[in-house]
């Protein structure tokens, strides 16, 4: 299906009437439904479908922030992120840390003991 559809135009008066629907319809779809490089101020320029790149790159992203999943490769990076950081905290739950030695040493050792 088309994209945008516009009207042949045949000769005649009504020529010009013609070829100014044709550039109204022109200009609404890329008013509306174009995403753009460099957006005018104020206007709209956001996502309403999935963008499949088809197997292509995304290159020189300073910057990717995500609500929801982040999954690459089908690996769901934040549920990751959130284990292991659930077991570093379980961890440090786990560990004492004292300056006072339990047998030997000098002052000024930290000693630590999992428990």
């Amino acid at each position: 299906m088309a994209k945008i559809t516009i009207d042949n135009i045949a000769s005649g008066y009504a020529s010009t009437t013609a070829l100014n629907t044709n550039f109204d319809a022109i200009e609404t779809e890329l008013n509306s439904k174009v995403l753009y490089r460099n957006n005018p101020s104020g206007e709209p320029n956001s996502m309403e479908n999935d963008l499949d790149m088809n197997s292509n790159d995304i290159n020189n992203a300073r910057n990717i922030s995500a609500s929801g999943t982040l999954t690459v490769g089908g690996v769901d990076y934040l549920t990751q992120m959130q284990d292991l950081y659930d077991e570093y905290a379980a961890l440090l739950n786990r560990v004492t840390i004292s300056t006072s030695s339990p047998s030997g040493g000098i002052d000024g050792d930290i000693w630590f003991k999992v428990v």
